[in-house]
């Protein structure tokens, strides 16, 4: 138990500071204009009353009102057009929300299943990263710099995003432990959850080779992933008639396949437009950087499948045209933090490095209670 201490400091500490903020924001009161109505009066008013209906308020926004959707009445049946439809997300989630019910209140239903989602996801990944070989220190590290994310804050909200960090570190688990028909199960479920989940199959044939494993025939379990991609396929042709409805209809959102250089030239060609709607470029390419920095080490350190699922990854989100949310995709990248709470040895780097990442996970989280677009993507 004691062991485990760094880690509950890690998801207690982070998970009161979203809250906090959330909960204050909650109580806000706009009241009115003054100094030539230049200026809000605000009031914060604690009515614990109307907490819960407040934080639903709050939580639903963006991606969360598609996972109701999709929990409350199935997916559409329609004929395929390019626009923005709940077919673009994974039926795992809202399906995980629904089978809860706990409350009866999709909002509240789905941040008890990230919330826990995301505690087990840090027990899994502290697996992982001993099993890795980083020592006590490193290992906590990774997972304070996992929880403290400037992103991490959509791992309490109803978004998939916890559940998809615990299927796919648990996938890798399972193979670093060998234990295949499990690591082909929950491979198969983190596909379900995303479509990126399929990236962790070519990791794992990696994994598998670096190692020189012994063919298995339970192996073959890992097929359940593109197995599972294929079913969601073809569910998805019987209710359109597009069995890639869930990437064609990304044209709803802006997002057209282009060369994953595209969004980082763009940025470069002019950097001080900062943010423009609902996209904060700037931090989305500093953290497309350190991605694909983080990617281009593992090459160097010959650890190629870790190199094989963040450069895959990467390049597949950069690929969609934009760097929007790609600081949210990276929260997920388990082989990311791990690299982090090994590089960070020197304990002023890792504080500099942790301060930064809880100051920015506080900006952002204010800036989601003020509905800043940029914070809810």
């Amino acid at each position: 138990m004691a062991r485990l201490r760094p880690l509950l400091i890690a998801y207690l500490s982070s998970r009161i500071l979203v809250f906090a903020i959330l909960s204050v924001g909650s109580q806000l009161q706009f009241v009115q204009k003054v100094e030539s109505n230049t200026l809000w009066e605000t009031r914060i008013h604690f009515q614990f009353a109307r907490m819960a209906p407040e934080l639903e308020r709050l939580a639903m926004i963006g991606d969360a009102w598609w996972y109701r959707w999709i929990a409350v009445e199935g997916y559409q049946h329609r004929p395929f057009v390019r626009e923005a439809s709940n077919w673009a997300f994974f039926p795992l989630y809202p399906l995980a929300v629904r089978s809860l019910a706990a409350t009866g209140r999709f909002a509240l239903d789905a941040m008890i299943v990230s919330n826990i989602a995301f505690l087990l996801a840090l027990l899994v990944v502290r697996d992982i990263a001993i099993r890795y070989g980083l020592d006590a220190a490193a290992t906590d590290r990774a997972i304070f710099l996992l929880a403290f994310f400037p992103t991490a804050y959509f791992f309490s909200l109803p978004m998939s995003e916890s559940l998809f960090l615990l299927l796919s570190a648990t996938t890798f688990n399972a193979a670093q432990r060998e234990k295949w028909w499990l690591a082909g199960m929950a491979g198969a479920l983190t596909t379900l959850t995303r479509v990126t989940g399929v990236l962790l199959l070519p990791m794992l044939a990696v994994w598998i080779f670096e190692r020189r494993l012994k063919p298995r025939i339970s192996m073959l379990s890992l097929l359940a992933m593109p197995a599972a991609l294929a079913g969601f396929m073809l569910y998805l042709r019987a209710l359109t008639g597009n069995a890639f409805a869930f990437s064609d209809v990304q044209a709803g959102w802006g997002r057209h396949p282009s060369w994953f250089v595209r969004p980082l030239w763009s940025y470069l060609a002019n950097p001080l437009l900062l943010g423009e709607r609902w996209n904060l470029i700037a931090f989305n390419f500093v953290i497309a950087i350190l991605v694909l920095a983080a990617g281009i080490v593992f090459l160097i350190k010959r650890e190629w499948s870790f190199a094989t699922y963040v450069l895959s990854a990467a390049l597949l989100a950069l690929s969609s045209g934009s760097l929007q949310s790609f600081a949210r995709y990276a929260s997920v990248l388990f082989p990311l933090f791990l690299l982090l709470g090994r590089a960070t040895r020197k304990s002023e780097l890792a504080n500099a490095l942790l301060a930064i990442s809880a100051t920015l996970l506080g900006v952002f989280v204010a800036l989601f209670v003020l509905r800043v677009d940029i914070a809810l993507a």
